[in-house]
């Protein structure tokens, strides 16, 4: 029987509180760190995500991941657009923000796009993840009857195509092009459950990669948007790779690294919670005159501290459930 990989539990967390400290723009101006994280924070997620891919029957894959990932996307939207109501009984402007992100729960889209088609559409933030891990996944799935080096080709051909469409041409709602273009992230994870020896030469590469990329190059795979392309894909991975080796150090601190798998095995619900605040709650944003050191601690332990909150509570109502059952 396998055990879990609690290291890539702990990267996830990583992953999550570096995309929150990325997102902190409302709060600290521009820094060279987000630059910094924007490198591979996103691309992160997907290598994870194709290492943990298994190959699945096309149609329960689209079926299981509807539940996994579209309904979140769905609770996320519904509980943006509720607050916003709310907020309309006291404060007129917040009714047409209610418009704007019904208007954006239907197109899905992470970012603003500069392409030539569909771009300046409303956006709903962050949670863009889910539609897109949504296509990548299953796009990735159906190439499961070729070999593993023929799907990394197929996927590198889908990344390009993908990236100069939408950064270009149109964007597809539900950020389909964003998840077509991090179709090679996901490849490469699902490669690394085979190939995992690197060697040092393979280390100087990639970090040369990655220094060229923060240099002269953008990744941003929500709008889809590269400069380097292969560059930054090779530099993104690495780091990437250096996260999953400072994770098993993490690993081995119990106190912090009970806390950081906690984290990581929970981070869907930690995106759900960060981006109500982002929008909507602004919790975080409310202390930004007091002291941005703080409105950061809070911006970074508001959507943990919810999510905490909201597994025990759907916890209890299972239990209660089970033992209202057993009375029955």
């Amino acid at each position: 029987m396998k055990t879990r990989n609690y290291t890539l539990d702990i990267a996830k967390a990583i992953g999550i509180i570096l995309m929150i400290i990325g997102h902190c723009a409302i709060i600290l101006p521009y820094r060279p760190y987000r630059h910094v994280i924007f490198s591979f924070h996103m691309p992160l997620f997907f290598i994870i995500s194709g290492y943990l891919y298994k190959c699945k029957d096309i149609k329960d894959s689209l079926r299981k991941d509807l539940s996994s990932l579209m309904l979140p996307y769905l609770y996320t939207c519904l509980a943006i657009v509720g607050i916003c109501l709310v907020k309309s009984l006291f404060k007129e402007d917040y009714w047409d923000r209610t418009i704007y992100y019904i208007q954006a729960s239907f197109i899905g889209s992470g970012s603003s796009h500069s392409c030539m088609f569909l771009s300046g559409l409303p956006d709903i933030g962050a949670i863009w993840f889910f539609p897109a891990l949504y296509v990548c996944k299953n796009t990735y799935n159906c190439l499961q009857s070729y070999s593993l080096k023929k799907r990394l080709m197929i996927s590198s051909v889908i990344f390009v195509v993908a990236t100069i469409v939408g950064r270009y041409l149109i964007f597809i709602p539900f950020s389909v092009l964003s998840g077509l273009s991090a179709i090679i992230f996901f490849a490469i994870g699902d490669a690394f459950k085979v190939f995992n020896r690197i060697k040092p030469i393979h280390w100087a590469i990639g970090i040369a990669c990655w220094i060229v990329a923060l240099m002269f190059s953008r990744l941003s795979l929500v709008r889809p948007m590269v400069e380097l392309y292969f560059i930054d894909v090779i530099g993104a991975t690495t780091a990437s790779l250096l996260v999953y080796l400072l994770s098993q150090k993490i690993e081995k601190i119990r106190v912090l690294s009970k806390c950081m798998i906690w984290i990581g095995q929970n981070t869907l619900y930690i995106l759900c919670f960060h981006l109500i605040d982002l929008d909507v709650v602004k919790v975080s944003k409310s202390l930004k005159h007091v002291n941005s050191v703080l409105a950061l601690v809070v911006m970074i332990l508001f959507p943990i501290i919810a999510t905490y909150v909201f597994v025990n509570l759907k916890k209890w109502i299972k239990e209660r459930r089970s033992i209202s059952g057993m009375h029955t």
